[in-house]
């Protein structure tokens, strides 16, 4: 170890020499000398750098050393360990080599007033049974010890075996139970899995008919849409109708009214018409039935009569003639407009009370479609009223 130290500080030594060159003032003298010559400068920037790669080599170095540095003095700690423990086994070998010497000697001090008469011979017997004696007491020690030993390792052996056949029992229960309880297991997944099997059967079917439901609700709305556009429809159709039959009945009330007009007209006029008769032609009925009787209707005399008759009246009623015939063609024209606004009009078929209207209609078309025949089928009723 000292080789290795002594050896350390020399190098030390060197290198303390070479960076005292690196750092003595001449060089800094140097630099105050050659600061405004370019060619100077540049050299020192080469010595400088040579002496930073120096710098760099001898740190380099120094690592190195301290590195190896460093595992010498674990090494040296190691070996110092060793021998330490080497130490405290010669001193433990050195006490048990003393405590056999003593007893030796002990032994022999004993032995010694029985070995007195003895021959050196017997003497060196003496000592080589005394070891035998100590080896065989040592022997049936180390042999009671062990028996001892076997007597506690056979009883610790029984009471494990006893625990290892009381936990084998136990281990055997928990098996079985745990048999016992993964049957039950088994079982239940078993049954879970058919109960599993039936619901899910259920929920299929029943989402069957949720989607049939869905699909029936779906058709029922839209024919409740359905069925709201067309109660629309129908209740505007019923507006429409209602409003129609109001006013067919408005017009019906307007009819009836100058249905009762012409009728009093009507009455008016065939009562006029009476009165004239019976002024112009009070025994007309008589020669009337006389002249039926004695000439024929085609004859000669027939057509005279006629029209002597004809003539006789148109110059008795000329003035009463042109009033009626005013109001006729008055009442007809008005009939006219009126079934001209019913043709525009949408037709009442299925409208309630449309019956009672056409009829009416009929019935004044009937009665007011040519004014020729309702005068001459008021001449008719009066005859028949004469006769």
């Amino acid at each position: 170890m000292q080789k290795f130290i002594e050896a350390d500080y020399y190098e030390l030594d060197w290198y303390y020499e070479e960076c005292t060159d690196v750092l003595c003032a001449e060089r800094v003298g140097q630099m105050t000398k050659t600061y405004n010559d370019i060619d100077a400068v540049t050299r020192l920037l080469e010595e400088k750098e040579r002496d930073l790669e120096l710098a760099a080599r001898i740190g380099q170095s120094l690592l190195k050393k301290n590195k190896i540095l460093t595992e010498r003095n674990e090494l040296l700690e190691e070996q110092v360990e060793h021998i330490r423990e080497e130490v405290s086994q010669l001193r433990h070998e050195l006490s048990m080599k003393d405590e056999l010497l003593q007893f030796y000697t002990s032994a022999a001090e004993e032995s010694e007033p029985d070995s007195i008469c003895s021959t050196p011979l017997k003497r060196n017997e003496s000592s080589s049974t005394v070891q035998n004696y100590f080896h065989f007491d040592s022997l049936q020690k180390k042999l009671k010890d062990l028996e001892e030993e076997n007597v506690v390792l056979r009883s610790e052996a029984c009471h494990l075996k006893t625990e290892t056949i009381t936990y084998e029992e136990k281990e055997q229960q928990l098996v079985n139970d745990c048999v016992k309880e993964l049957r039950d297991a088994n079982l239940q997944i078993a049954t879970i899995s058919e109960e599993l099997a039936k619901k899910t059967e259920d929920a299929a079917r029943q989402q069957e008919e949720i989607t049939h439901l869905l699909s029936q609700i779906v058709d029922l709305q839209k024919k409740a849409k359905a069925c709201t556009v067309e109660n629309e429809e129908l209740v505007q159709h019923l507006g429409a109708a209602k409003d129609a039959q109001r006013q067919l009945t408005a017009e019906l009330r307007e009819l009836e009214d100058k249905y009762g007009e012409c009728m009093e007209m009507l009455h008016e006029a065939q009562e006029e018409l009476k009165n004239l008769r019976n002024k112009t032609m009070p025994n007309a009925i008589s020669r009337r039935y006389h002249s039926l009787g004695l000439f024929p209707m085609d004859s000669l005399a027939a057509e005279i009569e006629g029209s002597m008759r004809k003539e006789l009246h148109l110059d008795d009623t000329d003035c009463s003639d042109s009033n009626h015939h005013k109001r006729v063609f008055d009442t007809v024209r008005n009939i006219n407009q009126i079934v001209k606004q019913r043709s525009l009009t949408p037709s009442p078929m299925n409208i309630p009370g449309s019956n009672q209207s056409s009829t009416v209609n009929s019935v004044i078309s009937s009665c007011v479609s040519t004014p020729r025949s309702s005068f001459y089928g008021g001449d008719v009723s009066n005859i028949e009223l004469d006769n």
